[in-house]
Parts: structure tokens; sequence; C-alpha cells
């Protein structure tokens, strides 16, 4: 089958089995075939952003790129909690998007001042999880408000539970169950967001755990923001086979590097569709919020050393 490949000049997507480079050595030119490897087995509805060639990946350029994005996971890891002041209820890099989100003053409770980074904290973290809850085509731009009305939702990783509270209120599904592995967030949570709005609950859930905590074909939805990176994949999506409805939706985001996007889309082809596995860098790099370098996808000449993508799989 055609597979999408990327450009050299464009890092356009190119249906091509392989592109004929010309190149010239030692004063006569050659021609050289270079078959361009991607992200997946198969190719998504939605697309993909492509895997460029091996040799690309050890590149200077790519490879102190990789270098600084795992040195700023790391360091932001020890110093989360200065990272994300106890105030604050959403905690992502956050998506501007271009248009308000329904409902702001959900996510204001809190008295913060517009403009201030704790307003943009709440306001683009929520339009971040809002995009995902509504959003299930290629474009993150094209809305269906209704993606998640009446519809039994789980969440990974909730942390302080702003996210999935704004969801519960606006997307109107008929049950929001909001997990972290974290003891003291679920306590966060539970203390910060009573009285919880209909459907929505929090409970301490780890990821190996999940299969245990709920019964098999218990949900429409499963919601992973910035935690999918991190999972182990074989987990995560067993987890998703195990807990979602025929047809159910994986909805997740987070920056990746591409090792990561690979073993994570080679765990779904057992069982899973993927429709969309897009880069929405240029929205998240808007926000000015996110803890780590996200970067301009490619170039010719080097490989960012993470993308954030965002994944729909059925």
């Amino acid at each position: 089958s055609l597979r999408p490949t990327c450009s050299p000049r464009t890092s356009a997507m190119v249906p091509t089995r392989a592109l004929t480079l010309r190149a010239k050595s030692a004063g006569h030119g050659r021609l050289c075939q270079v078959r361009w490897k991607h992200w997946g087995g198969h190719a998504p509805k939605g697309g993909y952003m492509a895997h460029l060639p091996d040799w690309r990946e050890y590149l200077p350029e790519t490879l102190a790129s990789k270098v600084t994005f795992r040195l700023q996971k790391w360091w932001n890891q020890r110093r989360s909690a200065d990272l994300y002041p106890e105030y604050l209820d959403i905690c992502n890099s956050g998506g501007k998007f271009g248009t308000p989100i329904p409902e702001h003053q959900l996510v204001l409770r809190k008295g913060f001042p517009k403009g201030s980074w704790e307003w943009q904290m709440h306001m683009y973290g929520a339009a971040l999880y809002y995009r995902m809850a509504s959003s299930r085509g290629e474009s993150i731009v094209n809305l269906d408000e209704n993606m998640l009305r009446n519809k039994q939702v789980l969440e990974l990783e909730c942390m302080r539970g702003g996210g999935a509270r704004y969801l519960a209120q606006v997307c109107g599904p008929e049950r929001y169950v909001a997990t972290d592995e974290s003891e003291e967030n679920i306590k966060i949570c539970k203390a910060v967001h009573e009285p919880f709005p209909p459907g929505l609950t929090f409970q301490q859930v780890k990821i190996a755990e999940i299969s245990n905590a709920f019964e098999a074909e218990s949900f429409d939805a499963l919601l992973c923001v910035e935690a999918g990176a991190e999972l182990d994949k074989k987990e995560l999506v067993q987890s998703a086979k195990h807990v979602l409805n025929p047809g159910g939706l994986l909805l997740l985001c987070d920056a990746f590097m591409q090792e990561q996007v690979r073993d994570l889309l080679q765990e779904l082809q057992h069982g899973f569709e993927v429709e969309v596995c897009t880069d929405i860098g240029k929205w998240i790099r808007a926000t000015g919020l996110s803890p780590v370098n996200i970067p301009e996808t490619h170039s010719v000449f080097g490989v960012a050393g993470c993308t954030y993508m965002r994944i729909v799989a059925r």
C-alpha cells in the first residue's frame, strides 16, 4: 500500500512508495533511492507525521534536541511543586486555538486577574482539554460539541482534576471517572472540586490496575492529557482495550519523542484503528506555557527531539 512520506524541501505528506533524490558526489551526479519509513504500520485516516530516514536521527542537531528534551523532562519532574503551584487546578501546556472556550467562567472560579500567568494556565489548559474532548477528525479546530454527551468517560492521570471538572460541566457525559496514581492528587481533587458536577468522580488507580478497577467494556472514551508519553505503552493500550466498548475512543496528547510514538503506534496495531496521529505543536507553542521546548517538527538537517502529538484511536 502507499505510504505517506515527507518531502525533504517542504515537509509535506507525499503518497509514494519511495522518493528518488538526486545527489552529487565526486563531481558527477548519481541517483539514490531512499525509502522513507513512517511511525505506524498502516496509514490512519487522519495521517501522521512521517518518520524520517535513520541517518537524520544521528545528526548533531537531532541528538542535541533529544538530550535537551530529556533533561527538561527530568528537571521538571524534580521541581513539579514549583512548576505547578497548589492553587492551580489545571496543569498542562495548554493550547491557543483562536476561539473562546464555552462557559469560560467555570475555570476562573478563583478570580485570577485576566492575562496573568494563572489565568492563562486555566484558560489555555481548559482549551486543550475541550479540543481533545470535542474533535475526532484530523483537524483539531473542527469541533463536535456533543462528542462525549451522554457517554461514559475515563481519564488517566487527571492530576488536580480541573480539566475533568470542566469537561464534566460543559461536555455532558453521563459518567466521568477521573483517575490518578497519586493519592495526594486525588485528595486535592476531592477537596477542591466538591460539590462535584453530576456524574464526576475521582479515584486513585495506577495504570497497571485499570483492568482490575473497572469492568470490561464499561467506557465509551478514554482520555489522557499529557501523560501518554511517560506511561508504559503496552499497559496503556491493554488498559484501553479492556475498558473501552466496541468502537470506543482512545484520545491522548503529549510531547512525544520519536521512539515513544513508534512504540505506541506499534502497540495500537493490536486491536485499534488509528484514525488521527498529527502534530498540534503550533497551538501548544502559541501559549508559551509548555515546561519543555516544543520545536518545529522537522527540517532537512535534523529532527526535533520531541513532537507534540494528538492521537485518536478506535
